[in-house]
Protein backbone atom coordinates (compact mmCIF):
# COMPACT_ATOMS: atom_id res chain seq x y z
CA UNK A 1 0.00 0.00 0.00
CA UNK A 2 1.22 3.59 -0.89
CA UNK A 3 1.84 6.12 1.66
CA UNK A 4 -0.50 8.23 0.09
CA UNK A 5 -2.96 5.28 -0.35
CA UNK A 6 -2.46 4.62 3.48
CA UNK A 7 -3.02 7.48 4.67
CA UNK A 8 -6.59 7.98 2.60
CA UNK A 9 -7.47 4.49 4.03
CA UNK A 10 -6.52 5.64 7.58
CA UNK A 11 -8.21 8.98 7.40
CA UNK A 12 -11.58 7.01 5.86
CA UNK A 13 -11.28 4.93 9.43
CA UNK A 14 -10.88 7.41 11.56
CA UNK A 15 -13.81 8.93 10.00
CA UNK A 16 -16.07 6.39 10.65
CA UNK A 17 -14.56 5.92 14.17
CA UNK A 18 -15.84 9.36 15.19
CA UNK A 19 -18.77 8.98 13.24
CA UNK A 20 -20.06 5.68 15.01
CA UNK A 21 -19.36 7.54 18.17
CA UNK A 22 -21.64 10.40 17.11
CA UNK A 23 -24.05 8.36 15.81
CA UNK A 24 -24.09 6.33 19.26
CA UNK A 25 -24.67 9.47 21.21
CA UNK A 26 -27.13 10.72 19.28
CA UNK A 27 -29.29 7.78 19.43
CA UNK A 28 -28.75 7.68 22.82
CA UNK A 29 -30.44 11.41 23.83
CA UNK A 30 -33.04 10.22 21.86
CA UNK A 31 -33.52 7.24 23.71
CA UNK A 32 -33.19 9.15 27.28
CA UNK A 33 -36.17 11.24 25.97
CA UNK A 34 -38.51 8.89 25.35
CA UNK A 35 -37.21 6.21 28.17
CA UNK A 36 -39.66 5.46 30.52
CA UNK A 37 -37.58 5.89 33.78
CA UNK A 38 -33.94 6.38 34.90
CA UNK A 39 -31.51 4.49 32.75
CA UNK A 40 -28.33 5.51 35.19
CA UNK A 41 -26.45 6.68 32.53
CA UNK A 42 -25.02 9.72 32.92
CA UNK A 43 -23.25 10.43 30.02
CA UNK A 44 -25.13 7.81 27.33
CA UNK A 45 -24.03 5.73 26.35
CA UNK A 46 -20.94 5.84 28.87
CA UNK A 47 -22.21 5.17 32.69
CA UNK A 48 -20.58 8.22 34.91
CA UNK A 49 -21.27 11.99 34.19
CA UNK A 50 -19.90 14.53 31.99
CA UNK A 51 -18.13 17.37 34.14
CA UNK A 52 -15.33 18.90 32.38
CA UNK A 53 -11.93 19.92 34.60
CA UNK A 54 -8.37 20.93 33.24
CA UNK A 55 -6.29 21.32 36.15
CA UNK A 56 -2.84 19.49 37.65
CA UNK A 57 -4.51 16.00 38.30
CA UNK A 58 -4.21 15.45 33.80
CA UNK A 59 -0.45 16.18 34.30
CA UNK A 60 0.22 12.51 35.39
CA UNK A 61 -1.56 10.93 32.63
CA UNK A 62 0.21 13.05 30.31
CA UNK A 63 3.73 12.97 31.55
CA UNK A 64 3.40 9.10 32.28
CA UNK A 65 1.81 8.51 28.46
CA UNK A 66 4.58 11.22 26.83
CA UNK A 67 7.13 9.07 28.39
CA UNK A 68 6.08 5.85 26.99
CA UNK A 69 5.50 7.21 23.33
CA UNK A 70 9.06 8.27 23.97
CA UNK A 71 10.73 5.20 25.11
CA UNK A 72 8.90 1.98 24.89
CA UNK A 73 8.83 1.71 20.87
CA UNK A 74 12.75 1.85 20.56
CA UNK A 75 12.71 -0.66 24.19
CA UNK A 76 10.00 -3.07 22.46
CA UNK A 77 11.92 -2.72 19.21
CA UNK A 78 15.69 -3.12 20.53
CA UNK A 79 15.64 -4.69 24.08
CA UNK A 80 16.19 -8.50 24.40
CA UNK A 81 12.68 -9.74 25.03
CA UNK A 82 12.56 -10.40 28.64
CA UNK A 83 13.28 -6.56 29.10
CA UNK A 84 11.11 -5.25 26.19
CA UNK A 85 8.00 -7.47 28.30
CA UNK A 86 8.78 -6.14 31.62
CA UNK A 87 8.99 -2.04 30.42
CA UNK A 88 5.72 -2.71 28.61
CA UNK A 89 3.93 -4.14 31.70
CA UNK A 90 5.70 -1.57 33.85
CA UNK A 91 4.68 1.63 31.85
CA UNK A 92 0.89 -0.07 31.30
CA UNK A 93 0.33 -0.57 34.82
CA UNK A 94 1.92 3.47 35.14
CA UNK A 95 -0.23 4.53 32.81
CA UNK A 96 -3.32 3.08 34.75
CA UNK A 97 -2.25 4.56 38.16
CA UNK A 98 -1.40 7.92 36.33
CA UNK A 99 -5.27 8.21 34.91
CA UNK A 100 -6.25 6.72 38.46
CA UNK A 101 -5.28 10.33 39.51
CA UNK A 102 -6.88 11.82 37.23
CA UNK A 103 -10.33 11.22 38.10
CA UNK A 104 -13.04 13.34 39.75
CA UNK A 105 -14.81 11.08 41.36
CA UNK A 106 -14.28 10.45 45.32
CA UNK A 107 -14.92 6.80 44.81
CA UNK A 108 -12.17 5.69 42.45
CA UNK A 109 -10.04 4.01 45.12
CA UNK A 110 -12.53 2.68 46.95
CA UNK A 111 -14.72 1.10 44.76
CA UNK A 112 -13.70 -2.04 45.11
CA UNK A 113 -13.67 -2.15 48.72
CA UNK A 114 -17.57 -0.78 48.33
CA UNK A 115 -18.80 -3.37 46.21
CA UNK A 116 -16.82 -6.50 47.33
CA UNK A 117 -14.01 -6.52 50.12
CA UNK A 118 -16.81 -4.19 52.39
CA UNK A 119 -19.00 -7.42 51.90
CA UNK A 120 -17.00 -10.01 53.35
CA UNK A 121 -19.04 -9.84 56.28
CA UNK A 122 -21.79 -11.49 54.59
CA UNK A 123 -19.61 -14.71 55.01
CA UNK A 124 -19.41 -14.29 58.89
CA UNK A 125 -22.62 -13.40 59.22
CA UNK A 126 -23.96 -16.61 57.45
CA UNK A 127 -22.05 -18.91 60.18
CA UNK A 128 -18.93 -19.83 57.63
CA UNK A 129 -18.33 -20.21 53.88
CA UNK A 130 -20.20 -23.30 53.48
CA UNK A 131 -23.64 -21.42 54.60
CA UNK A 132 -22.97 -18.76 52.89
CA UNK A 133 -22.32 -20.91 49.67
CA UNK A 134 -25.57 -22.95 50.25
CA UNK A 135 -27.87 -20.00 50.50
CA UNK A 136 -25.96 -17.59 48.27
CA UNK A 137 -28.37 -18.31 44.73
CA UNK A 138 -31.26 -17.64 46.82
CA UNK A 139 -30.42 -14.27 48.43
CA UNK A 140 -28.75 -13.58 45.07
CA UNK A 141 -32.25 -13.58 43.93
CA UNK A 142 -34.46 -12.14 46.92
CA UNK A 143 -32.11 -8.76 46.87
CA UNK A 144 -30.29 -9.28 50.22
CA UNK A 145 -27.02 -8.78 48.34
CA UNK A 146 -25.96 -5.94 46.73
CA UNK A 147 -25.91 -5.27 42.98
CA UNK A 148 -22.56 -6.38 42.05
CA UNK A 149 -23.15 -9.70 44.36
CA UNK A 150 -26.40 -10.22 42.86
CA UNK A 151 -24.21 -10.43 39.29
CA UNK A 152 -21.01 -12.70 39.83
CA UNK A 153 -20.17 -15.92 41.55
CA UNK A 154 -19.15 -15.64 44.77
CA UNK A 155 -15.75 -15.98 44.19
CA UNK A 156 -14.13 -12.38 44.47
CA UNK A 157 -15.86 -11.69 48.14
CA UNK A 158 -14.43 -15.15 49.41
CA UNK A 159 -11.15 -14.12 48.25
CA UNK A 160 -10.99 -10.74 49.88
CA UNK A 161 -12.37 -12.36 53.36
CA UNK A 162 -9.85 -15.10 52.78
CA UNK A 163 -7.46 -12.20 52.70
CA UNK A 164 -8.10 -10.39 55.94
CA UNK A 165 -8.65 -13.59 57.68
CA UNK A 166 -4.82 -13.21 56.97
CA UNK A 167 -4.45 -10.00 57.58
CA UNK A 168 -4.49 -8.54 54.26
CA UNK A 169 -7.02 -5.75 53.72
CA UNK A 170 -7.82 -2.00 53.25
CA UNK A 171 -7.66 0.27 50.49
CA UNK A 172 -3.85 -0.15 49.74
CA UNK A 173 -4.32 -3.79 49.33
CA UNK A 174 -7.30 -3.61 47.00
CA UNK A 175 -6.04 -1.04 44.81
CA UNK A 176 -2.56 -3.21 44.44
CA UNK A 177 -4.56 -6.39 43.71
CA UNK A 178 -6.17 -4.31 40.78
CA UNK A 179 -2.98 -2.54 39.47
CA UNK A 180 -1.04 -6.44 39.82
CA UNK A 181 -4.15 -7.56 37.66
CA UNK A 182 -3.90 -4.45 35.10
CA UNK A 183 -0.28 -6.57 34.79
CA UNK A 184 -1.23 -10.06 34.22
CA UNK A 185 -3.29 -9.14 31.89
CA UNK A 186 -1.05 -7.06 29.74
CA UNK A 187 1.43 -10.10 30.43
CA UNK A 188 -0.66 -12.47 29.61
CA UNK A 189 -1.59 -10.65 26.26
CA UNK A 190 1.85 -10.19 25.33
CA UNK A 191 2.80 -13.82 26.15
CA UNK A 192 -0.40 -15.27 23.88
CA UNK A 193 0.71 -12.61 21.15
CA UNK A 194 4.02 -14.33 21.06
CA UNK A 195 3.60 -17.90 21.23
CA UNK A 196 0.92 -17.50 18.05
CA UNK A 197 1.60 -14.86 15.98
CA UNK A 198 5.95 -14.67 17.13
CA UNK A 199 7.98 -12.36 18.76
CA UNK A 200 8.50 -9.84 15.91
CA UNK A 201 4.71 -8.73 15.99
CA UNK A 202 4.52 -8.40 19.26
CA UNK A 203 6.96 -6.47 19.82
CA UNK A 204 5.38 -3.67 17.50
CA UNK A 205 1.58 -4.05 19.32
CA UNK A 206 3.56 -3.93 22.58
CA UNK A 207 3.39 -0.43 23.04
CA UNK A 208 -0.38 -0.15 22.05
CA UNK A 209 -1.28 -2.86 25.04
CA UNK A 210 0.36 0.31 27.26
CA UNK A 211 -1.55 3.34 26.18
CA UNK A 212 -5.18 2.86 25.36
CA UNK A 213 -8.06 4.92 26.33
CA UNK A 214 -8.99 1.94 27.83
CA UNK A 215 -6.99 2.46 30.68
CA UNK A 216 -9.13 5.19 32.18
CA UNK A 217 -11.82 2.25 33.21
CA UNK A 218 -8.99 0.28 35.44
CA UNK A 219 -10.18 0.57 38.84
CA UNK A 220 -12.62 -1.93 39.36
CA UNK A 221 -12.83 -5.34 39.93
CA UNK A 222 -13.29 -6.02 36.21
CA UNK A 223 -9.59 -5.57 35.79
CA UNK A 224 -9.12 -8.58 38.20
CA UNK A 225 -11.21 -10.45 36.53
CA UNK A 226 -9.25 -9.80 33.68
CA UNK A 227 -5.79 -10.73 34.89
CA UNK A 228 -7.12 -13.94 36.14
CA UNK A 229 -9.08 -14.81 33.08
CA UNK A 230 -6.07 -14.20 30.68
CA UNK A 231 -3.84 -16.01 32.94
CA UNK A 232 -5.29 -19.02 32.27
CA UNK A 233 -5.61 -18.36 28.55
CA UNK A 234 -1.81 -18.07 28.31
CA UNK A 235 -1.55 -20.89 30.27
CA UNK A 236 -4.17 -23.10 27.97
CA UNK A 237 -2.52 -21.70 24.80
CA UNK A 238 1.53 -22.17 25.64
CA UNK A 239 0.09 -25.81 26.45
CA UNK A 240 -0.77 -26.25 23.09
CA UNK A 241 2.29 -25.37 21.92
CA UNK A 242 4.71 -27.73 24.51
CA UNK A 243 5.09 -31.35 24.99
CA UNK A 244 5.74 -33.42 27.36
CA UNK A 245 5.73 -32.30 31.43
CA UNK A 246 5.83 -28.84 30.54
CA UNK A 247 2.58 -29.07 28.66
CA UNK A 248 0.96 -30.93 30.91
CA UNK A 249 2.12 -28.68 33.99
CA UNK A 250 0.70 -25.98 31.79
CA UNK A 251 -2.77 -27.56 31.05
CA UNK A 252 -3.16 -28.00 34.47
CA UNK A 253 -2.31 -24.46 36.09
CA UNK A 254 -4.78 -23.16 33.17
CA UNK A 255 -7.14 -25.31 33.56
CA UNK A 256 -6.86 -24.62 37.85
CA UNK A 257 -6.32 -20.67 36.83
CA UNK A 258 -9.66 -20.64 34.34
CA UNK A 259 -11.73 -22.54 36.98
CA UNK A 260 -11.08 -19.45 39.90
CA UNK A 261 -11.95 -16.84 37.07
CA UNK A 262 -15.24 -18.44 36.13
CA UNK A 263 -15.86 -18.58 40.02
CA UNK A 264 -15.14 -14.87 39.73
CA UNK A 265 -16.98 -13.80 36.51
CA UNK A 266 -19.37 -15.72 34.53
CA UNK A 267 -18.16 -14.07 31.39
CA UNK A 268 -15.15 -15.68 31.86
CA UNK A 269 -16.53 -18.23 29.94
CA UNK A 270 -16.27 -16.63 26.60
CA UNK A 271 -12.60 -16.55 26.39
CA UNK A 272 -12.57 -20.02 26.13
CA UNK A 273 -13.46 -19.11 22.96
CA UNK A 274 -9.67 -18.05 21.92
CA UNK A 275 -8.12 -20.84 23.81
CA UNK A 276 -10.33 -23.42 21.51
CA UNK A 277 -9.28 -21.23 18.01
CA UNK A 278 -6.01 -22.03 19.00
CA UNK A 279 -6.09 -25.38 20.17
CA UNK A 280 -7.83 -26.26 17.12
CA UNK A 281 -5.49 -24.58 15.46
CA UNK A 282 -2.69 -26.38 16.39
CA UNK A 283 -4.55 -29.69 16.57
CA UNK A 284 -4.13 -30.24 20.56
CA UNK A 285 -7.17 -31.64 21.66
CA UNK A 286 -5.91 -33.29 24.99
CA UNK A 287 -4.86 -29.92 26.20
CA UNK A 288 -8.49 -28.13 25.47
CA UNK A 289 -10.38 -30.88 27.24
CA UNK A 290 -8.11 -31.44 29.91
CA UNK A 291 -7.86 -27.62 30.45
CA UNK A 292 -12.03 -27.62 30.28
CA UNK A 293 -11.87 -30.94 32.51
CA UNK A 294 -9.95 -29.58 35.54
CA UNK A 295 -12.10 -26.27 34.64
CA UNK A 296 -15.11 -27.91 35.17
CA UNK A 297 -13.95 -29.79 38.47
CA UNK A 298 -13.13 -26.04 40.06
CA UNK A 299 -16.59 -25.31 39.42
CA UNK A 300 -17.98 -28.05 40.54
CA UNK A 301 -16.10 -28.21 43.71
CA UNK A 302 -18.88 -25.85 45.47
CA UNK A 303 -21.60 -28.26 44.69
CA UNK A 304 -20.59 -30.16 48.26
CA UNK A 305 -21.70 -26.71 49.87
CA UNK A 306 -25.04 -26.55 47.56
CA UNK A 307 -23.76 -23.66 45.10
CA UNK A 308 -24.27 -24.32 41.37
CA UNK A 309 -22.79 -22.46 39.14
CA UNK A 310 -25.35 -22.39 36.60
CA UNK A 311 -27.83 -22.00 38.75
CA UNK A 312 -26.39 -18.87 40.04
CA UNK A 313 -25.71 -17.80 36.26
CA UNK A 314 -29.65 -18.25 35.59
CA UNK A 315 -30.38 -15.86 39.16
CA UNK A 316 -27.92 -13.48 37.01
CA UNK A 317 -30.25 -13.35 34.45
CA UNK A 318 -33.41 -13.21 36.35
CA UNK A 319 -31.65 -10.08 39.07
CA UNK A 320 -30.09 -8.08 35.80
CA UNK A 321 -33.93 -8.17 33.97
CA UNK A 322 -35.02 -7.35 37.05
CA UNK A 323 -33.36 -4.26 37.29
CA UNK A 324 -31.77 -0.97 35.32
CA UNK A 325 -31.05 -3.45 32.18
CA UNK A 326 -35.24 -3.81 31.58
CA UNK A 327 -35.56 -0.20 30.74
CA UNK A 328 -32.11 0.06 28.85
CA UNK A 329 -33.45 -2.10 26.25
CA UNK A 330 -31.70 -4.65 23.71
CA UNK A 331 -30.99 -3.27 20.50
CA UNK A 332 -29.51 0.19 20.75
CA UNK A 333 -27.00 -1.57 22.82
CA UNK A 334 -26.26 -4.30 20.81
CA UNK A 335 -24.62 -0.68 18.21
CA UNK A 336 -24.01 1.28 21.31
CA UNK A 337 -21.61 -1.65 23.31
CA UNK A 338 -19.66 -1.74 20.34
CA UNK A 339 -19.00 1.95 19.78
CA UNK A 340 -17.76 2.15 23.40
CA UNK A 341 -15.44 -0.97 22.80
CA UNK A 342 -14.17 1.22 19.75
CA UNK A 343 -13.48 3.96 22.46
CA UNK A 344 -12.03 2.11 24.47
CA UNK A 345 -9.67 0.16 22.60
CA UNK A 346 -8.91 3.76 20.23
CA UNK A 347 -8.78 5.27 17.17
CA UNK A 348 -5.46 3.56 16.36
CA UNK A 349 -6.87 0.25 17.12
CA UNK A 350 -9.75 0.55 14.65
CA UNK A 351 -7.39 1.17 11.71
CA UNK A 352 -5.26 -1.63 12.75
CA UNK A 353 -7.94 -3.89 12.21
CA UNK A 354 -7.81 -2.73 8.81
CA UNK A 355 -4.32 -3.66 8.15
CA UNK A 356 -4.14 -6.11 10.12
CA UNK A 357 -3.00 -9.22 7.73
CA UNK A 358 -0.75 -11.93 10.24
CA UNK A 359 -3.03 -14.76 9.75
CA UNK A 360 -1.96 -16.04 13.06
CA UNK A 361 -2.14 -12.63 14.97
CA UNK A 362 -6.11 -12.81 13.04
CA UNK A 363 -6.56 -16.20 15.44
CA UNK A 364 -6.09 -14.46 18.78
CA UNK A 365 -7.68 -10.89 17.66
CA UNK A 366 -10.57 -12.36 15.50
CA UNK A 367 -11.15 -15.35 18.36
CA UNK A 368 -11.65 -12.42 20.60
CA UNK A 369 -13.61 -10.27 18.59
CA UNK A 370 -16.07 -13.99 18.51
CA UNK A 371 -16.07 -14.13 21.62
CA UNK A 372 -16.76 -10.01 22.09
CA UNK A 373 -19.92 -10.37 19.43
CA UNK A 374 -21.23 -13.36 21.88
CA UNK A 375 -20.64 -11.07 24.76
CA UNK A 376 -22.81 -8.39 22.87
CA UNK A 377 -25.55 -10.81 21.42
CA UNK A 378 -25.97 -12.29 25.00
CA UNK A 379 -28.03 -9.15 26.03
CA UNK A 380 -26.11 -9.27 29.63
CA UNK A 381 -24.08 -6.32 28.63
CA UNK A 382 -26.76 -3.70 28.39
CA UNK A 383 -23.82 -0.85 28.66
CA UNK A 384 -21.14 -0.42 31.10
CA UNK A 385 -19.00 -2.55 28.75
CA UNK A 386 -16.07 -0.14 29.08
CA UNK A 387 -15.51 -1.92 32.40
CA UNK A 388 -17.27 -5.24 31.78
CA UNK A 389 -15.22 -6.16 28.69
CA UNK A 390 -12.00 -5.16 30.32
CA UNK A 391 -11.00 -8.84 30.03
CA UNK A 392 -10.94 -8.59 25.91
CA UNK A 393 -9.49 -5.47 25.65
CA UNK A 394 -5.56 -6.31 25.50
CA UNK A 395 -6.42 -9.12 23.18
CA UNK A 396 -7.93 -6.92 20.95
CA UNK A 397 -5.05 -4.08 21.40
CA UNK A 398 -2.58 -6.76 19.92
CA UNK A 399 -3.69 -5.49 16.75
CA UNK A 400 -1.72 -2.73 17.01
CA UNK A 401 0.95 -4.94 15.39
CA UNK A 402 -0.17 -3.49 12.32
CA UNK A 403 0.55 -0.18 12.71
CA UNK A 404 3.88 1.66 11.34
CA UNK A 405 5.09 4.84 13.18
CA UNK A 406 3.75 4.00 16.29
CA UNK A 407 4.56 7.47 18.29
CA UNK A 408 1.93 9.08 16.06
CA UNK A 409 -0.66 6.33 16.64
CA UNK A 410 -0.03 6.35 20.72
CA UNK A 411 0.05 9.93 20.78
CA UNK A 412 -3.44 9.65 19.40
CA UNK A 413 -4.18 6.98 22.00
CA UNK A 414 -3.05 9.22 24.14
CA UNK A 415 -4.89 12.86 23.69
CA UNK A 416 -8.07 10.40 23.77
CA UNK A 417 -7.45 8.92 27.09
CA UNK A 418 -6.71 12.23 28.51
CA UNK A 419 -9.92 14.36 26.79
CA UNK A 420 -11.73 11.31 28.66
CA UNK A 421 -10.20 12.04 31.86
CA UNK A 422 -11.06 15.36 30.97
CA UNK A 423 -14.27 15.00 30.98
CA UNK A 424 -16.17 12.07 32.66
CA UNK A 425 -16.59 11.62 35.86
CA UNK A 426 -16.98 8.45 36.62
CA UNK A 427 -15.48 5.90 39.94
CA UNK A 428 -14.09 2.88 37.95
Amino acid sequence: MTTRRAALSAALVLAAWALLLAGVWRLGQLKLANAAGSLQLGAMPLFGSWESHVDATLLPPIIVGALTIALLPAACARLRWRYAFAATVAAGVAFSIALGFAHLHPRTWTDLDHHYASNAHFIDDAGGVAQFLSHYTELQLDGTYPVHLQSHPPGLVLFFWAAAKIGLEGLLFQNTVIKLAVAAAIAAALMIGRDVAGERLTRRAAPFLAIAPAAYWQNNADLIFAGVTLTAVACLVLATNRTGTRAILLTILGGLIAGAALMLSFSAALLAVPIAAVAIWRRRWKVLLGGGAIAAAVVLAPLAFGYWWLEGLQATRVRYYGGVAALRGYWYFLLANLAVLALALGPATAVAFTRLRDRRMWIVVGSCLAAVAAADLSGMSSSEVERIWQPFMPLLLLAGAALTRPRAWLALQLAVAVVLAAALRVQW
